[in-house]
């Protein structure tokens, strides 16, 4: 697939997606969001995608809403921010549904909407110098992108209203004691590290994963027994696929499964 702000290269079940405009800082714009979510829809419909890794290029991970196309013509900042957040908001979804688990490499500083694409990643890594920052108050914003969502669920409800509250910057090390990072590791090592986890991923259980990011997603919404009832179905599916049966006869003869995502 070919875009302008993002770079796609599916090989051996790995998505690698790149965010790929370094001169203006990997900015949200309608370009990037229109893209993303074309590219959201085709991965999650093809069936050797088993994991995806998102990285970027450039001194940022992202700057986050492209400002000057803010402020181009004021009586026209509604109808862009309805339209450029329908197609990003369609790619997070999609993203956070389809089977394949999704790693962030954050190398560098990242902010507003775009901290919010790295919070829905199923697991990131940050360089030790990366920063974060809740940036929608400084232009006097609420925060989008999913972002009440992405980070309640990452850092709990009370630390994400304080984080886009008071637009705080936060470190990579402080990101990881919020619970907004997974790992922080040293900036060299930090995409190889990354590729690592992804490629493991890509070895797994694919249908699996799929299932246990859907239940996660309806646990923050369902009761108790309408959520154990969506595992214990989800379950049930997933116990009649290839893999599953490969994960018990290979456990029952002590030797490593196999799994090919079906």
């Amino acid at each position: 697939m070919h875009f302008e702000s993002i770079t796609c290269v599916v090989e051996a079940g790995l998505a690698q997606l790149t965010l790929n405009q370094p001169e203006r800082g990997n900015p949200i714009d309608g370009t990037f969001a229109r893209e993303f979510r074309e590219v959201a829809v085709h991965l999650s419909n093809r069936r050797d995608v088993r994991a995806v890794l998102l990285t970027a290029k450039g001194r940022f991970f992202s700057v986050g809403g492209d400002i000057k196309a803010f402020i181009n013509d004021r009586s026209a900042l509604p109808d862009i921010v309805k339209a450029w957040t329908a197609d990003l908001h369609s790619g997070l979804s999609r993203f956070q549904r389809m089977n394949a688990p999704v790693v962030t490499a954050v190398h560098g500083d990242v902010a507003g909407g775009s901290v919010s694409l790295v919070a829905f990643s199923d697991i990131v890594l940050a360089a030790e110098t990366a920063k974060f920052t809740a940036a929608f108050p400084m232009i006097g914003f609420n925060a989008d992108s999913g972002s009440t969502l992405s980070l309640s669920a990452r850092m709990g409800y009370s630390r994400a209203k304080k984080f886009l509250l008071l637009a705080e910057t936060l470190t990579a090390h402080q990101a990881e004691a919020a619970g907004l990072v997974d790992t922080v590791t040293d900036a060299n090592s930090v995409l190889d590290q990354a590729k690592e986890i992804a490629i493991r991923l890509a070895n797994g259980p694919t249908q699996a994963y799929g299932a246990i990011k859907r239940t996660m997603l309806s646990a923050r919404i369902l009761g108790l027994e309408s959520q154990m009832e969506e595992e214990a179905q989800a379950l049930a599916q997933i116990s009649a696929t290839d893999d599953a049966w490969e994960g018990l006869t290979a456990f029952a003869a002590r030797r490593k499964p196999a799994f090919k995502g079906q």
